[in-house]
C-alpha cells in the first residue's frame, strides 16, 4: 500500500495582516453592537411575530467573505474579505449567550467570557501560523501572487521589493523561482489608473516621508509613546483610587491590560533610537492589546466609553498598520537596491 503523506499547506504573505484585521473587526463589532443595543434600548427587527437576530446577518457577512475569496482571483479582494468576515464573525459570536442557554438568554453573563476566550484562541492561532519564517516553496507561491498583482495593475514597488528579498532570503534558486524573479524585475508599477486605496496610500507616503526626515520627528514619536504610557498609567491610578479590592473583575482586568500596554509603549520608546520600525511594532502591540482585551473588559462597566475609545483605537491601529507596512517595504526596497548595486 502506498503511504499517504500529509502536506502542510503553504501560507500567504499577508497571513498575519489579514487575520489580525479580521480579529480586530470582530472585536470592534461585538463592542460596538452591544454599545449600540444598550444605547437604543435593545430594539428588535421583525415586528411582533418574528425576531431577525443579528446572528443571521453575521452568517450572511461571513458567507459573502467566503464567496469573494473563492470566486475571484483578483488579489485586491483579499483586502476587503477580512473586514467583511470579521464583522460577520463579530455579529455571530455576539449572540453566543442565546445558544448556550435553554431560555435563549442574550444577557447571559458568562457570554462575555466565552466571547473573550474565542478571541483569545483565535489570536493564538494567528501567532501559531505566523511565528516562523517562510520557506522556498512559499516564497515561489508568493512570487506568483505578486505576478498576479502585476497582471491586474495592483503590484506596488514596495510589494515587488519585499517579494524579491523573500526569494533571495529563502534561497529559492530553482528554474521557476529564477523565472519569477526575472519577470518581477521587468515589471513596473503603473503610473496611472491606480486604485483609490493605492492613491490614498501614495498621499500618506508623501506626508510620512516629509515627517520622517524632519529632525524632530523621532523626538515627537518618543513624546507620543511616553505620553500614551503616562495616560494609561493615569487611568489605572484613577481606577485604583479606592484600592484594588474596590474594583470589579472587569475593572481589574482592564487596569492590568493598561499596565501591560504602558510597558509595551515604554519598550517602543526605548527602541526608537535604534529602529523606528521596532518602535512602531511595540506601539502596534499595545494598541492591539487594548482593542482585543482592554475594551472587552471596559465594556463590562462603561459601555459608552468603551465604544468611543474603540473608535479612536481603530483609527490609530489602521495608521500604525500602514506605517509598519510602509517601513517594512522601504527596508526591502533598500535591500533590493543594495543587491542590484552589488
Amino acid at each position: 500500500m502506498t503511504a499517504i503523506r500529509l502536506r502542510r499547506p503553504d501560507r500567504s504573505f499577508d497571513l498575519h495582516q489579514h487575520l489580525t484585521v479580521l480579529l480586530v473587526f470582530a472585536v470592534a463589532t461585538v463592542v460596538l453592537t452591544r454599545g449600540f443595543l444598550a444605547a437604543t434600548g435593545y430594539p428588535q427587527v421583525g415586528g411582533s411575530k418574528f425576531h431577525i437576530a443579528h446572528v443571521l446577518w453575521g452568517g450572511l457577512f461571513m458567507l459573502g467573505s467566503l464567496v469573494a475569496v473563492l470566486a475571484f482571483l483578483n488579489p485586491a479582494v483579499k483586502t476587503f474579505a477580512p473586514i467583511v468576515g470579521g464583522i460577520g464573525f463579530g455579529l455571530f459570536i455576539d449572540e453566543v449567550g442565546k445558544f448556550v442557554t435553554k431560555d435563549v438568554n442574550y444577557f447571559y453573563k458568562p457570554a462575555i467570557a466565552i466571547i473573550y476566550v474565542a478571541f483569545l484562541v483565535f489570536f493564538g492561532v494567528i501567532r501559531l501560523l505566523s511565528r516562523r519564517g517562510f520557506n522556498a516553496e512559499e516564497a515561489r507561491l508568493i512570487g506568483l501572487e505578486a505576478l498576479m498583482r502585476a497582471a491586474t495593475g495592483s503590484l506596488s514597488e514596495q510589494r515587488k521589493a519585499q517579494t524579491l528579498v523573500l526569494l533571495e532570503r529563502t534561497h529559492a534558486d530553482d528554474d521557476l523561482a529564477i523565472g519569477i524573479r526575472d519577470l518581477l524585475l521587468r515589471t513596473h508599477a503603473p503610473a496611472e489608473g491606480k486604485p483609490l486605496g493605492e492613491r490614498l496610500s501614495g498621499s500618506l507616503e508623501r506626508v510620512w516621508r516629509t515627517l520622517t526626515v524632519h529632525r524632530l520627528f523621532r523626538f515627537g514619536v518618543f513624546a507620543v509613546l511616553v505620553v500614551s504610557a503616562l495616560i494609561g498609567a493615569g487611568e489605572t491610578a484613577w481606577l485604583l483610587r479606592h484600592g484594588f479590592g474596590a474594583l470589579t473583575f472587569s475593572q481589574s482586568m482592564f487596569a492590568l491590560t493598561y499596565v501591560v500596554a504602558s510597558l509595551m509603549l515604554l519598550a517602543g520608546a526605548l527602541l526608537l533610537r535604534r529602529s523606528l520600525l521596532s518602535a512602531l511594532h511595540w506601539y502596534d502591540h499595545a494598541v492591539l492589546l487594548e482593542i482585543c482585551v482592554g475594551q472587552v473588559f471596559l465594556y463590562g462597566s462603561e459601555e459608552l466609553e468603551a465604544s468611543l475609545d474603540l473608535i479612536a483605537l481603530l483609527v490609530v491601529f489602521g495608521l500604525l498598520r500602514w506605517a509598519i507596512r510602509y517601513e517594512g517595504s522601504s527596508d526591502a526596497m533598500r535591500q533590493t537596491a543594495g543587491q542590484r548595486l552589488g
